[in-house]
């Protein structure tokens, strides 16, 4: 997620595979990595087991890995927790203290509540806020801000499960007018093969008073692992490549220090599970994912499969889709699936791997593949589909949201502009691919330099261009690799889009 000011066009940032390449598909019945089991006659979780455990649905793309029916595409849960006025109030001062989160260390305090859903109660279960910059944003520039939630059924019994999951996600970044971009995400993500929660929408009251509407959806841990690596689920995985999410006592540092210190592309063949890692960048380019690992080196997952070597995996596509059309138009749907910070008002860094795996012209190429057959797999209609009916089915909780932040217009115009994405962004790859392939019908060289705009950082000036000079101090990446004024005396390297490009050293 971005932090956000201001409306339509305005933008400033805070910076703080293949189908099956995963795994096969889950055992029938399997959720969350355990098998359903019913609770209590009453609905209230016993000890150790799995409250109110009815069943399984399919996701929305029919994938077949199946979901808890919690996530049922044709309805929109209604969630209840009762929380202390202690703790609340506790938990509304964490929110409201920006300090840690601004350090990139939010508070993961977890609070006791008591959860229904329906008929059917869970009485030990707890709840902390979860975000980084969505968080700092609402709080910072919305008069009735919106936390964001992780409610976790295990924190007190660790065998607890409610209707097979572990724990639910509820998330709402307010740069997500439509309030369904990490639903249409997660779906396709999973559609393709590429390991994503189940998600939907989800309503939520707090004490009696409703509290607003959510993307609800499961957690990114061993649970997920094991849908999408059934055969491999015990390595460890790290948020944003630094916090351990598994293992978490037994964590192999040494090994991500070696990803870590990895600079040339010889020693990331030997570390990193290549192939299948840019089929899922070129997903996330894809969705046109503005701060996944493509696009922003800020919010996703490594898996270290062992052998087989590190592996990405997404997380979030809410400033996705239409985000880039709504916040920054001059980019749209036609960011550069390579220089995706071409044009973009302050991009966050290019990963360090990424920026490996780009220049170097053999995977490279197998990069341009990769975007090849990822965007044959989307279909406009689908994703059209998906929007209009969730958009249809979630509109009278959206109104009613207490803490909502987009208009009515504003959420009807970002449904346009996600509707125009999923016609024109596949177009526009389609259009790349074939570039890189050397037709000359789309091919085209605006500044005459002799790079075709598919392989050229900057198709408006024909001294930007792969192999030109590096010309210290002018703090433009001249040589589009990605990095600004390498090897200048006096200065600091940078990335392309950052405000002060590269910067004096010393002083």
């Amino acid at each position: 997620m971005k932090l956000i000011v201001g409306g339509v066009g305005a933008l400033v940032v805070l910076s703080l595979c293949n189908t099956g390449c995963q795994g096969g598909a889950s055992k029938s019945g399997v959720v969350d990595g355990l098998p359903n089991s019913m609770g209590s006659a009453s609905g209230q979780a016993d000890a150790g087991g799995t409250a109110g455990a009815t069943g399984t649905v399919s996701d929305a793309s029919g994938s077949p890995r199946s979901c808890s029916d919690l996530f049922d595409q044709t309805v929109v849960p209604s969630y209840a927790i009762e929380i202390s006025p202690d703790n609340w109030a506790k938990l509304d001062a964490d929110f409201h203290d920006l300090k840690d989160v601004l350090a990139g260390t939010p508070p993961q305090t977890y609070y006791p509540i008591v959860f229904h859903y329906g008929s059917e109660t869970v009485s030990n279960a707890a709840i902390k806020l979860r975000g980084k910059s969505s968080w700092v944003s609402t709080v910072m520039f919305d008069a009735n801000p919106k936390m964001q939630f992780d409610v976790s059924f295990d924190q007190v019994d660790a065998k607890q499960k409610f209707h097979g999951v572990s724990t639910l996600r509820l998330t709402m970044p307010r740069d997500d007018w439509t309030f369904i971009n990490d639903r249409i995400g997660s779906n396709w993500l999973r559609e393709i093969g590429l390991a994503a929660p189940c998600a939907n929408n989800a309503k939520l009251t707090i004490n009696g008073d409703y509290y607003g509407l959510y993307i609800s959806e499961g957690n990114v841990g061993t649970a997920l692992l094991k849908q999408f690596f059934p055969d491999n689920y015990s390595g460890d995985l790290f948020k944003g490549g630094t916090q351990s999410e598994t293992n978490t006592a037994t964590t192999n540092w040494p090994r991500l220090q070696q990803l870590r210190a990895a600079t040339d592309i010889a020693t990331l063949q030997g570390l990193v599970d290549l192939p299948n890692s840019v089929l899922e960048w070129a997903a996330e380019a894809v969705v046109n994912d503005a701060d996944g690992y493509y696009g922003g080196s800020h919010n996703y997952f490594i898996y270290d499969q062992g052998q087989a070597g590190w592996l990405w995996i997404p997380d979030h596509t809410d400033s996705a889709l239409e985000w880039l059309e709504l916040f920054d138009p001059s980019v749209s749907y036609r960011e550069h699936p390579l220089y995706w910070w071409a044009g973009r008002t302050a991009p966050d860094a290019p990963g360090t791997d990424y920026l490996i795996v780009m220049n170097d012209p053999t995977w490279r190429g197998h990069y341009v593949d990769a975007i090849a057959t990822q965007v044959a797999k989307w279909d406009p209609n689908q994703i059209i589909g998906w929007a209009n009916a969730w958009s249809a089915q979630i509109a009278d909780a959206m109104a009613a949201d207490p803490h909502r932040w987009a208009t009515a217009a504003e959420a009807a115009s970002a449904l346009v502009a996600l509707q125009d994405f999923a016609r024109n962004r596949p177009q526009y790859l389609q259009s790349f691919v074939r570039c890189e392939q050397g037709s000359a019908a789309d091919s085209a060289d605006q500044d005459q330099d002799g790079v075709a705009w598919c392989n050229d950082c900057d198709d408006s000036n024909s001294a930007v261009r792969p192999g030109a000079p590096e010309i210290c101090g002018n703090h433009l990446d001249d040589n589009c690799n990605g990095v600004v004024d390498e090897n200048c005396p006096g200065e600091q390297p940078g990335y392309p889009g950052q405000p002060a490009g590269g910067a004096p050293t010393g002083g």
